[in-house]
């Protein structure tokens, strides 16, 4: 009773502290939102009132030293640097902001993790359910992280549009570029105008080429970097009007239709799958609450749960959970900021793969480099944008397919001494049991269970005995049986039970179960990148549709080269940026060679016939003309896109209800209504049994 309420005090605590964590972090987002977020320099803080400036001061320091603190510690640090990582695009110039904001995102994840580990823990008291609620902890830590990181770009680009907008109106009255962005980023929202700063730091500076260059490396979407390469051309060029206007003003509205596309786009998806996960996962709180309701209203479902059988379900549950929620994860993946392909820094794939007989091995099983499965393999890493070379990819599969066999052996082992335990120490219930035992009931049945369990052991569970030699030794047990009667059903059941203890052993079946757990799980990387693989394709022709617009921005400056264009969708790309990386590569060698290895590389009919269309703009026809439908298009290219992002929109959120889902049906049907069904039959076999006795 002690520990109990020690718990439940533990518990009230916690939840005050997450009361107090969410008021001061909705605290901190209305002052960000009222006030610019991050704004925490010191002459900012000296226009707040006399009690919001202390509390502001207050909050500043807690942050910036909680900060220090974690990065002085190993895992925290590295945890702390991956959120900063996150965040330092968006905040690129302001340090201060950067730990503010980074710290604020990692207080309310430990929070809300600790909160719901603590619940969760407390409510499931088994080994395996406590292993999964805590993986299922960490993955709503990831989905919580997302979020917050999300919410603060969806909020740069409204803020970005905005600005947009304003530049246009102060380029209309000054007619100067860098004059009008100095004044839209003084009235814009803290996150755009501080791009928005360094974008007319760029223009202004002595060397503007390589201001851009080292821009580019900084900013965080391909929008910023668009508009940044967009005003340097007008400032170096000079700007021309059209029949439709200024070009520069042209450029700014195809640039923020492109922004406002890609905002409704991100908010659609958003609002479709957001809660998605939460549903994927939410069954692992239903399992042991459906549990207790089921043996308390079922008793017989309490030998299904106790059984292998019931550990293998419960397992199977878990086990759809964990994949719906990576599914949902690869569904939600597929933005800009998720494609850039890079291999990470002292991975530990490299460090074990430098091990000589690891590598030995892999080199066994994987393919040689002129293979033919080679070329496909790392054809499909790279259109799944998995960033892992060949060798890497199949040591990942060896040690998945290793620790799969690993686990299945073991849980065949656990379920044999599941089994044993169950034979030895579950309580025996008599034929004449029906409905819920009362107290003199099973303590009967664990007396009966106690004696059985002696019997077998002083038998010996090796070995075959028939029933003359169980009623030989119960005839010589210090506490006999009184009749002949209770003698031939003590015989029978023992009897039962020694043959249930001499099947419990690993058979080869079950060892053909676990290999074959095992070569599924060597295949499913290769199942999910080609998921992957099909989720990207929904988004190729979209970014294809991006290059239009790109193209028929720069169309309309004369001095524009094919080679400039290259570089320009190179910025914008996702999908394409690494064909189009290595075409830029090779195209001082030859334009024509590089530009068919490019489509070599990206075979998709779209892009493909836009490379087709720069090739004839080398040497044959102007750039203009080569793209003359673009701009006599664009209405009907427009409606198109939209379209394609309602198509591509609903089906992502198809495929994530579908995903989304399945782990709450698998609970009800496979944990519940399915065994409810079989001990509902088991039950009525019994009663039929019984009434045929009686008869």
């Amino acid at each position: 009773m002690e520990l109990k309420t020690a718990l439940y005090g533990i518990v009230a605590v916690s939840v005050l502290i997450f009361l107090i964590l969410l008021i001061v972090y909705q605290w901190m987002s209305r002052r960000s939102a009222r006030d610019g977020p991050g704004r925490a320099s010191r002459d900012d803080r000296e226009l707040l009132p006399p009690q919001r400036r202390r509390s502001a001061r207050l909050m500043h320091r807690l942050l910036h030293q909680s900060y220090a603190d974690s990065m002085k510690i190993p895992l925290l640090r590295r945890y702390v640097s991956e959120i900063r990582r996150r965040m330092a695009g968006i905040y690129s110039y302001d340090e201060t902001t950067v730990r503010s904001e980074t710290m604020k995102i990692v207080w309310m994840t430990f929070a809300i993790a600790f909160i719901a580990a603590l619940l969760l823990v407390i409510w499931h008291r088994d080994i395996l359910s406590v292993i999964v609620v805590l993986l299922v902890v960490l993955m709503l830590h990831n989905t919580i992280v997302d979020t917050f990181v999300s919410r603060v770009e969806n909020r740069l680009l409204r803020q970005l549009s905005h600005m947009i907008s304003d530049v246009r109106h102060h380029y209309h009255a000054h007619g100067m570029v860098e004059e009008a962005i100095y004044e839209a980023s003084e009235t814009a929202s803290y996150e755009a105008a501080e791009h928005g700063k360094k974008v007319y730091e760029m223009l202004t500076s002595n060397n503007p080429e390589e201001s851009l260059d080292r821009y580019y490396e900084v900013a965080p979407n391909r929008f910023l970097k668009g508009f940044a390469g967009i005003s340097h051309f007008i400032r170096e060029f000079g700007d021309k009007m059209r029949p439709n206007g200024s070009m520069y003003l042209h450029a700014l509205t195809k640039l923020n239709a492109e922004i406002k596309l890609e905002a409704m786009r991100r908010d659609k998806l958003n609002y479709l799958l957001k809660s998605l996960t939460l549903v994927a996962v939410a069954p692992v709180l239903f399992t042991k609450p459906i549990e207790s309701w089921a043996r308390n209203n079922f008793p017989a479902m309490g030998q299904f749960y106790d059984s292998k059988f019931g550990f293998i379900v419960a397992c199977f549950v878990y086990f759809v959970i964990l994949a719906s929620y990576l599914l949902l994860r690869k569904i939600q993946e597929t933005d800009e900021g998720k494609y850039a392909a890079k291999t990470r820094k002292g991975a530990w794939e490299k460090k074990l793969y430098g091990i000589a007989i690891v590598r030995l091995l892999v080199e066994r099983v994987a393919p040689p480099p002129r293979h033919r499965l080679y070329y496909k393999t790392s054809a499909l890493l790279k259109d799944a944008n998995i960033p892992l070379p060949v060798e890497w990819f199949y040591l990942r599969r060896i040690l998945l397919c290793v620790l799969f066999v690993m686990g299945s052996l073991s849980a065949i082992v656990y379920l044999h001494a599941l089994g044993v335990n169950n034979v030895l120490y579950g309580p025996t219930r008599s034929a004449a049991m029906f409905g819920t035992a009362d107290e003199t009931e099973m303590r009967k049945a664990y007396e009966r269970t106690e004696f059985d369990r002696q019997l077998i052991l002083r038998l010996g569970k090796e070995g075959e005995y028939g029933r003359e030699q169980i009623a030989d030794a119960l005839r010589n047990m210090p506490q006999p049986l009184r009749n002949q009667t209770e003698m031939g059903e003590a015989a029978k059941r023992i009897a039962t039970k020694i043959e249930r203890l001499n099947a419990e052993y690993i058979k080869w079946w079950e060892v053909m179960i676990a290999v074959s757990f095992g070569c599924a799980a060597y295949y499913a990387p290769v199942w999910v990148a080609m998921f992957q693989k099909r989720m990207r394709s929904m988004e190729m022709k979209n970014e294809v549709d991006q290059f239009h617009t790109v193209i028929a921005m720069l169309c309309e400056f004369e001095r524009i080269s094919v080679e400039n264009i290259l570089e320009w969708m190179e910025r914008f790309a996702s999908i394409f940026k690494e064909p189009l990386q290595n075409c830029l590569l090779h195209y001082e060698a030859g334009a024509d060679r590089a530009l068919e290895e490019l489509k070599m590389q990206a075979p998709f009919v779209p892009f493909v016939r836009t490379v087709e269309k720069l090739q004839l703009a080398v040497d044959k026809i102007p750039v203009k003309q080569a793209f003359d439908d673009l701009e006599s298009e664009q209405a009907f290219y427009y409606e198109e896109r939209k379209q394609e992002y309602e198509r591509m929109i609903d089906a992502k959120a198809a495929w994530g209800k579908m995903i989304g889902f399945t782990p709450l049906y698998t609970l009800v049907f496979m944990y519940l209504v399915i065994p409810l069904v079989y001990m509902s039959m088991n039950q009525m076999n019994v009663y039929y049994e019984q009434i045929q006795k009686i008869n």
